[in-house]
């Protein structure tokens, strides 16, 4: 059996409007072993959300258009799936935190019910069972049973994400995919929620897909690491490999653009410039205009994911003749 949990192969996805052809995720693949925790890198805007939309298969259509790739759950090819099978899968075999648990949640139903409801839709258990097991998952996430009947805005921001997770592992889900879990609490409250995340993962044997641009939330959570830009994926790795040996310029300029507590300088370096509108990509890489390393080959062909060893990619044609030593 195959020990990946995900797989996606080449998938692209675009947002067609009125004003032009908008190129969100294009042609990115990577896998999530079971057991471990992907994290999904990248600025606001590179394609991150729309790429976890695209694994549960919640691309908004219209405007959205998957124009290509696959995505396969633990040998189960998610395209394949006809609307009714893929609404069984969401939910018991993958689950999803949104960003915003204020607007995650119903707020004219308890916490309890909206926990109940899936339990209900996917195991099949009665009104009595479901909110038995709905009070032992918020329990599990650390909020008292007694508070089943209470309402989300009753909640800190902290206890509606808990309350969030609880709904995400209602139904015991293989793959669990996170998107910013943390953005709108203080640092506090965003360590306990990674730390309870950590622990449920160990404890349920879950996969998870931690989407952030938080490479301090990188750090603590992930065993693996795609960094994405402008809808691709521009390297690829490990955690070591991503923070002790960063390849390509878009890391290295995310890297150095975040204070570091053994190093005293009077100001940070940020990437210059901004990401390029997705609806007028250049023709070559689309980090051109910001590279410190731009070269003439950059502006006029996109780069390919090349193998600098043991599976650490990066997508930059200073590698393409050998790796490091055009670096």
């Amino acid at each position: 059996m195959s020990d990946k949990m995900l797989e996606v192969k080449n998938l692209s996805i675009n947002y067609e409007t009125h004003e032009g052809i908008i190129k969100a995720v294009s042609n990115i693949s990577f896998s999530v072993e079971k057991g471990k925790t992907l994290g999904l890198a990248g600025e606001t805007g590179a394609g991150k959300t729309t790429t976890a939309l695209g694994i549960m298969r919640l691309i908004p259509t219209p405007p959205g258009v998957v124009k290509g790739g696959e995505v396969i759950l633990d040998g189960i090819s998610l395209y394949s799936l006809k609307k009714r099978q893929m609404r069984s899968i969401r939910g018991s075999e993958v689950s999803m935190i949104f960003q915003d648990p204020m607007t995650s949640l119903n707020p004219v139903m308890t916490i309890g019910d909206q926990i109940s409801e899936s339990l209900r839709i996917h195991e099949k258990l009665s009104r009595a069972d479901a909110a038995k097991r709905a009070k032992e998952l918020l329990e599990l996430v650390g909020i008292p049973g007694e508070r089943y009947s209470e309402y989300p805005h009753e909640f800190s921001g902290g206890m509606r994400q808990r309350v969030v997770i609880a709904i995400s592992l209602a139904c015991n889900p293989q793959l669990l995919i996170a998107d910013e879990p943390t953005t709108a609490l203080d640092v506090t409250i965003q360590a306990q929620i990674l730390e309870l995340m950590n622990d449920l993962k160990k404890k349920l044997n879950m996969s998870v897909l931690m989407i952030t641009h938080d490479l301090g939330v990188v750090a603590e959570a992930c065993d693996d690491v795609a960094i994405m830009y402008a809808g691709e994926i521009v390297e690829y790795g490990t955690a070591e490999q991503i923070f002790n040996e960063m390849k390509h310029p878009y890391t290295i300029g995310l890297f150095g653009s975040i204070p570091k507590l053994d190093e005293d300088v009077e100001r940070l370096t940020p990437i210059k410039g901004m990401m390029p509108d997705p609806a007028n990509l250049p023709d070559g890489c689309n980090f051109q205009d910001r590279c410190p390393k731009c070269c003439a080959i950059c502006k006029k062909q996109k780069p390919e994911s090349f193998d600098i060893g043991n599976g650490h990619l990066v997508k930059c044609h200073l590698f393409s003749k050998g790796g490091e030593a055009n670096a």
